[in-house]
Order: structure tokens, then C-alpha cells, then sequence
């Protein structure tokens, strides 16, 4: 099957249920969505079975053919192991959110149009992971970041604009508004993140004359270039991948992101395209590999920013923003590992955290709904009683972030700490405390919402019906058992992920003594059940709100107000200004004009469109014109 067949599908599915909406009524249109994305991920699947060691590369045609590059680009897709486990996650992820949507959704009026949006992502993340080259990885960057703000925006008129509840419509417009700005600063803040990954183009292009991915990977070892430039092309590709995963600094859009729809946030901001930046780095590891500084700002970027997420998530109450800080802190952990070039741990973290997030994100959307839109954590408690299913594989997902043997998260964490301790003793102390505040905070968000006595005021909720619970029993299990897919040798496995996408990407061998790997790996599976010991004290005590520590999570350590003071309200005073001098010249500008228009409003009286009118003018022009004349002539003869 040819690997165009994979974007094509879900193009297919936008294309028709964006202009041919009336088509398909009721849940026909998201039928559709779900079964071309269900259709790509059957050909995922089949390439991904009959893949090779030698990566398949298909051109489609010839773009910009001798131009300003001088050089033909092509659109072709290349399919090596990085990029069949991408496409797998993108397809099989994506259309377990996209059946969990033909329930959460249903109710929505413009239920149609969020399958196309949804479409619309799948293609161009898949057209992004697919790309042989970088402009046409940076067409599908440029597409899932448009369809992030597209959905993120989605109720962009709030969820109840149509009711008749004065106040609820009121409520509504606000929260419409706030909408809108949160899909508006993702996308002007991700614009940052672009023009660092274009100026990394042009500079790539300018040292080995190529911006096709193969022919890059065999020309970055042989072809003499200078480091110096090899470094600066990283760093610029590097903040594209700061912007597209929500990495320090740019960080602060991602939170907000949370005002989409919550397949939404499970599919965009958990499992795909914040983890674009991860692949970037991961895809353009022959220039990572000759650019240590490079590599070592993503490392040190991502243990700061690792850690901020955790902080920041100790004491929020949005139970979706829990889960978003959350999101920031472990794409820190896949930013370090790549950066220490252990590229295979930071993938693979990216593949558990697809399942474990993914079904977190699900699993709070099922309790939002139940509790008809309810986000505050503080009005939920006990709802184990009322969501069984839901109770179970919300629990799984918590030990598999928290890193509890045998859940995922505890074998692709483990891979990242052994690389950190290896490379670096700061960054891996770093990662063990974010290992230690993640299970706490997820134990928190845990304890809030299932166990003690409900808080809530809505009679009697329900449990997620099947279409929803499908999609999360699939991922539970998952992130339960997907973890064994590289257990490592020191307990008796074979690594055999390391060694499936060691065909592509160069591995990162340990030298690390195995009763090292024992101490390593008691220490964080320890921090791990120290974090939800200490939330389990917490959430009887409740002593953290009441602290500086809290006050400081809550605001997520006070960025957004910086950057308001420090960018936001100086742009506003500015802009200001300007409005007032441009009120002022506008002032000026018409006075101008309407003295020197004076004169002519005297003479339009005269055009009124009357026939006597002009008469009169024209007698009256006559009188003066012989008047004139016998005064002169009356003068001449004095």
C-alpha cells in the first residue's frame, strides 16, 4: 500500500465533511471521520508488518523545481522505524479518541464540523511525521498547529450559547471569550517557535546544500562543515520544537490549550503533536550528534522544564490542568533524554506517555461530562461509587505516569533516569524529584476525584457508556502492559524496542554495572511510592493550599503574570499610545479636510436637482456677467 494512502484518508474525510456538511446528519459525519483514520491506521499497520531494515522512500512529484534553491525539493514520504511508530500512534491513538468523540461530542451542534477538524489534525500530523524533507515537515507543522487552533477555539461561543438561560448564556460569552484568546496565544506563540525552525532551514541548506532528510543523514558525517554552524542550525531547529511542545519559555500556551473539547486535549496536547518537537530532535539526531552545546540546551531545557510542570501542578484545580501541567513536566523528561542522545528512552517515553496521558485525559473528560461540564476538583470526591469502569482504568493511568512496576511509565522512565545518571548527576537528581512530585500530584488528583465523600451538586452520575469506555479500556491496557515491549536486559529482557528502532536511530549504550541499574531503579520506583503516600497524607491533612508552596503551584510559579508584566502590559501601553496619537493626527487630518470641503458644501446647495433652480442660477449669472461688463464699460469711458 503506498504511504500517500495514509494523510489521504483523513484529507478525504475533511474535505467532505467541511463542504458537504448536510450530507451526513445526526453521527453519520463522525462515522466518516472515525473510519478514515481507522482506514489509515489499517495501512499504518501493514507497512509497519512489512517493513524492512531499508527505509522506504516514495516521491510523489517534483516541487519547486530549480528555484531559489536551486535544487529539486520533492513531496515524498519516508517510512523508516521512527516514523512507522509514529504514524501507529498518530492512527490508532487518534481513532480511539475519534470513536470516544462519537459519544462526548453527540450533543454538540456543530458535531459535524469537529470530526473535519479532527481529520484535518490526523492528516497533517501524519503528512509532519511522514515528510522526507524539512519544508515539507514544516507544511504538516504549520497544518496541525492551524488545526490546534481550530479546535483548541472550538467554542469559541462557549458550550451554551444557544440556551434560553439568560445566565447561562451569559457564563457562555465569557467562557467563549476566553476561548478564543486561549487558541489565539497557542498560535501567535508557536509563531516564535516557527521562525526558529525556518531560520534552522536556511541555515541547514546553506551548509550542505540539501534539505531532504536522507540525503542530509549521509551527507552530515562526510561533508566538512563548520561545527559552529552545525550548532547554531540546532539551536534554531530547537526553538521550533520549544514552541511545538510547550517548552520553557515557551510553555504557557499549553495550559491554556485546555479550553478545547477533552479529545482535544488527549489528542493534540498528550499523544501527537506536542510531541512533534521530540521528533524534530529525535529525526535530526545526525546533526544533534555532531552538536553537543546544542544538545545539551535541549537536555537542561527539558529538566527545567520537567520540573516547572511538576511544580506547577502540585495545587491546580482545573482536573483537566492537572493533567496539561502534567503533559509540560513529562515531554521535559523525553527533552532530556534526546538531548543526552538517548534518543530510543525519549521515544519510547513518548509512546507510553500516548497511552497512559491519552486515557488520563479521557478518563477526566468521562467525569466531566458526568458532572455536566464540572472541572473544579474541589466539587468532585467519591465518584468511584458512581463510575466503576472509569474509577479502574483512571487508577491504571496514575501508577503508569507514577512509574509503579509493572505499569509503562516505570520502564521508559527508568530508561531516561539511567541515561541522565550516566551523563549528567544534576539533571538526573533533577529527574528523580519530578519523578517524586509526579506521582504526587497524580495521587492528589487521584484522591480528589475518586475516593473520600462526593462533593459535587449533581444528582446521581453516571458512568461513561460503551462507546466511551471501549476507547478506554483499549489504552488502559496499554499503558498497563505496553511497558514490556522494552524491558530492559538487567532484569531479563532483550531492550527489543532499542534494538527496533536501532535500525534508524543510533542507540545510546549503557555502561552502567547491573546492581547499579538495581539501586537506580529501587530509587525511583521509591519516589514513586513516596509521591502517593505523601498525597494520600495530603489529601487528609490539606495543608498545602495553606502554604507558599501552594500559592506558588497554583499560579503555576507566576509565568503568565511575568510575561504579563514584562511583554504584555508594555505592548498594551504602547499600542495605547499609538491609538491616542493616531486618534489625534485623525483628529487634525479631518479637521483639515472638512475646512477646506466647506467652501464646496456652500456650492452643492445649488445642486438640488430642480429645474427653476438652475434657471435662477443662470439668470442670475446673466444679471452679474451684464452688470459687470457695463460697470467696466461705464469706467472706460470716464
Amino acid at each position: 500500500m503506498p504511504l500517500y494512502l495514509l494523510p489521504l484518508f483523513p484529507l478525504l474525510g475533511f474535505a467532505l465533511l467541511i463542504c458537504l456538511p448536510r450530507l451526513f446528519p445526526g453521527k453519520s459525519g463522525g462515522l466518516l471521520g472515525s473510519a478514515t483514520v481507522l482506514a489509515s491506521f489499517l495501512v499504518a499497520l501493514v507497512r509497519f508488518l512489512g517493513q524492512t531494515d531499508v527505509p522506504a522512500h516514495e516521491t510523489l512529484w517534483t516541487w519547486l523545481p530549480n528555484m531559489a534553491l536551486n535544487a529539486n525539493l520533492s513531496v515524498g514520504f519516508y517510512l523508516d522505524q521512527l516514523s512507522a511508530l509514529m504514524i501507529l500512534i498518530i492512527t490508532g491513538v487518534g481513532f480511539l479518541i475519534h470513536v470516544y468523540s462519537l459519544s462526548y461530542m453527540s450533543h454538540d451542534p456543530k458535531f459535524t464540523r469537529f470530526f473535519a477538524f479532527l481529520n484535518f489534525f490526523v492528516a497533517m500530523m501524519l503528512i509532519l511525521v511522514l515528510a522526507d524533507s524539512y519544508p515539507l515537515m514544516f507544511v504538516g507543522w504549520e497544518g496541525v498547529g492551524t488545526a490546534s487552533y481550530l479546535l483548541i477555539g472550538f467554542w469559541y461561543a462557549g458550550r451554551h450559547a444557544d440556551t434560553t438561560n439568560p445566565q447561562l448564556a451569559d457564563d457562555s460569552n465569557r467562557e467563549g471569550i476566553s476561548n478564543s484568546n486561549a487558541a489565539r496565544k497557542a498560535f501567535i506563540m508557536n509563531r516564535i517557535g516557527d521562525l526558529g525552525f525556518m531560520l534552522g532551514m536556511f541555515l541547514i541548506y546553506k551548509l550542505y546544500g540539501t534539505l531532504s532528510i536522507p540525503e542530509l543523514a549521509e551527507r552530515a558525517e562526510s561533508t566538512r562543515v563548520a561545527v559552529a554552524g552545525i550548532e547554531l542550525a540546532c539551536l534554531f531547529l530547537l526553538v521550533g520544537a520549544i514552541g511545538k511542545s510547550g517548552q520553557l519559555p515557551l510553555t504557557t500556551w499549553l495550559p491554556d490549550a485546555m479550553a478545547g473539547p477533552t479529545p482535544v486535549s488527549a489528542l493534540i496536547h498528550a499523544a501527537t503533536m506536542v510531541t512533534a518537537g521530540v521528533y524534530l530532535v529525535a529525526r535530526s539526531h545526525f546533526l544533534y550528534d555532531l552538536a553537543p552545546t546544542a544538545s545539551l540546551w535541549v537536555a537542561w531545557i527539558g529538566g527545567l522544564t520537567a520540573l516547572y510542570g511538576a511544580l506547577s501542578a502540585l495545587n491546580q484545580h482545573d482536573i483537566k490542568k492537572i493533567l496539561a501541567y502534567s503533559t509540560v513536566s513529562q515531554l521535559g523528561y523525553m527533552f532530556m533524554a534526546v538531548g543526552l542522545h538517548a534518543y530510543s528512552a525519549g521515544v519510547f517515553h513518548l509512546l507510553t506517555h500516548a497511552f497512559f496521558k491519552a486515557l488520563l485525559f479521557l478518563a477526566a473528560g468521562a467525569v466531566i461530562h458526568a458532572l455536566h461540564d464540572q472541572q473544579d476538583v474541589r466539587q468532585m470526591g467519591g465518584m468511584r461509587k458512581f463510575m466503576p469502569f472509569t474509577h479502574l482504568v483512571s487508577l491504571a493511568g496514575v501508577l503508569a505516569i507514577s512509574g509503579i512496576p509493572i505499569w509503562s511509565g516505570f520502564f521508559s522512565k527508568d530508561a531516561i533516569l539511567a541515561a541522565a545518571y550516566e551523563s549528567s548527576p544534576f539533571l538526573y537528581v533533577i529527574g528523580l524529584g519530578v519523578a517524586l512530585l509526579t506521582a504526587f500530584y497524580m495521587g492528589r488528583w487521584y484522591f480528589l476525584v475518586w475516593r473520600g465523600e462526593y462533593r459535587g451538586n449533581v444528582a446521581h452520575p453516571h458512568d461513561a457508556d460503551l462507546t466511551m469506555k471501549v476507547p478506554l479500556g483499549i489504552l488502559a491496557a496499554l499503558a498497563t502492559f505496553g511497558g514490556l515491549l522494552n524491558i530492559p536486559s538487567f532484569i531479563g529482557g532483550n531492550h527489543a524496542f532499542d534494538t527496533y528502532l536501532g535500525r534508524a536511530i543510533p542507540l545510546h549504550t549503557h555502561e552502567i554495572a547491573a546492581s547499579t541499574e538495581w539501586l537506580l531503579t529501587g530509587l525511583a520506583v521509591a519516589a514513586g511510592v513516596i509521591g502517593l503516600l505523601w498525597a494520600a497524607s495530603e489529601h487528609r491533612r490539606r495543608s498545602l493550599a495553606d502554604g507558599p508552596l501552594g500559592a506558588l503551584s497554583t499560579n503555576a510559579l507566576y509565568l503568565d503574570v511575568l510575561y504579563d508584566n514584562a511583554v504584555s502590559a508594555p505592548s498594551r501601553t504602547l499600542a495605547g499610545a499609538f491609538d491616542s496619537v493616531d486618534r489625534g493626527t485623525d483628529g487634525v487630518i479631518n479637521g483639515i479636510a472638512r475646512n477646506a470641503g466647506a467652501p464646496g458644501g456652500l456650492f452643492t446647495l445649488w445642486q438640488s436637482g430642480f429645474v427653476r433652480a438652475y434657471a435662477v442660477s443662470m439668470l442670475l449669472g446673466t444679471a452679474l456677467m451684464l452688470g459687470y461688463w457695463a460697470l467696466k464699460t461705464i469706467g472706460s469711458g470716464a
